[in-house]
């Protein structure tokens, strides 16, 4: 199937206007498309790599370099893991891998390294993750244990406030603040959405033992991200009983997009929303605050604080010195096993005795490296065929 085809047929019953943004946002540049294609990218994945790997670790399902990230737990601290699991699944280690290999090789790309320095980053990368696994033993990444650059990320992201983040997402009005509506982060509600959500929240704070805020303030449609745009998701101002406000991320839940391409059986979910959560309460040492489920009729939510400290880790924050990228890189490698170890032996996940013989492997990290060297042509191929086909209006429809 043409490249074109894959990516509308990945796409569908999504938002009109908000799709729209996301192939312009795709048009932007190779790894910001590569962000928006994981369907094409498992598409070549399930045809051309032949590999045996008989790992099943729990997965976010679309590892990037920008599916790291950091976010405030209920104790306060600041930590810095996996932050992205929409396509969660149990899957082989290396489909969870290979994504990740790639988007270093465009990410070097984008940053002007040498194939000598990004091919250091890759081995930075696996070297670590194997190292964790033959371990046994996972960690966890905050402000205290943060080195480099990463730690110089947090400790800026600790500066901000929640006041400063309200004052810049929200106006004043007769009716005290409201959400500022201003196109590009927050676009206005219909009626019709505004009541489903609304209700969608007060079933849930009615239930829910500690429901975190009082009253619901205001909510607009929250305008983010790459892969997700187009999806329905909510910004949802709220205050809580001591009279402090809050932002909301309500965000709609759908099928993985694994589930085309990976046969092992999966356990039963109540919804989607639950699989997401589920599976991130599993790799994840501590969670974001207020992480939960919703489910409305056939739809279902994942919610969460929308939070002056949380940020997706931006590569081009790097400061030109290769030995602190190198550092992230394995920082990463150090993230992605610990997560696999830590949710080992669930519902049919490999055991860790199991990881830590798949890490003593040579045979698949090269057969891996050697795929995910090649594949960055095929990516640029694609970008190509899509920014032509955007350019006469094929994504107009």
């Amino acid at each position: 199937m043409p490249v074109v085809a894959q990516i509308k047929q990945s796409n569908q019953s999504r938002h009109p206007l908000l799709l729209e943004q996301k192939y312009y946002r795709m048009t932007e540049g190779v790894y910001r498309f590569f962000r928006g294609t994981s369907f094409v990218f498992y598409q070549d994945f399930i045809q051309h790599f032949s590999t045996t790997d008989l790992t099943r670790v729990w997965g976010c399902g679309d590892l990037h370099l920008q599916n790291f990230g950091t976010y405030k737990a209920d104790n306060r601290l600041v930590y810095f893991d996996l932050n992205d699991f929409d396509d969660a699944f149990l899957l082989p280690a290396t489909w969870e891998l290979s994504r990740m290999l790639v988007s270093i090789l465009l990410a070097a790309e984008e940053l002007a390294l040498e194939p000598t320095e990004a091919k250091a980053l890759l081995l930075a990368f696996l070297k670590s993750y194997t190292a964790t696994l033959s371990a046994g033993k996972p960690t966890d990444i905050d402000r205290r244990s943060a080195e480099g650059l990463l730690k110089e990320f947090l400790e800026n992201l600790e500066k901000r406030r929640r006041r400063d983040l309200i004052k810049e997402r929200t106006l004043k009005s007769d009716e005290g603040r409201r959400l500022n509506v201003d196109h590009e982060k927050v676009m206005p509600i219909l009626p019709q959405q505004y009541a489903k959500v609304k209700t969608m929240l007060e079933n849930w704070h009615s239930q829910h033992p500690t429901p975190f805020y009082e009253r619901i303030c205001d909510i607009g449609i929250r305008v983010t991200g790459t892969a997700s745009l187009g999806l329905e998701r909510y910004v949802v101002l709220v205050e809580s009983a001591k009279e402090k406000l809050y932002l909301l991320d309500l965000k709609e839940a759908r099928q993985s997009t694994l589930a085309a391409f990976i046969q092992l059986p999966q356990p039963y979910w109540v919804s989607e929303a639950h699989r997401i959560v589920g599976i991130q309460s599993r790799v994840n040492n501590v969670l974001p605050t207020l992480l939960n489920p919703l489910v409305c009729e056939s739809q279902s939510f994942v919610l969460k604080e929308l939070q002056p400290e949380q940020d997706k880790f931006d590569f081009h924050y790097w400061d030109g010195e290769l030995e602190s990228l190198t550092s992230l890189v394995a920082t990463l490698g150090t993230i992605t096993a610990s997560g696999h170890l830590r949710s080992a032996g669930r519902q049919g996940s490999s055991i860790a005795d199991e990881l830590i013989d798949f890490a003593h492997d040579t045979q698949w990290q090269r057969d891996l490296l050697a795929y995910c060297q090649d594949y960055p042509t095929k990516v640029h191929q694609d970008y190509f065929q899509f920014c032509e086909a955007f350019e006469e209006g094929l994504f107009d429809e």
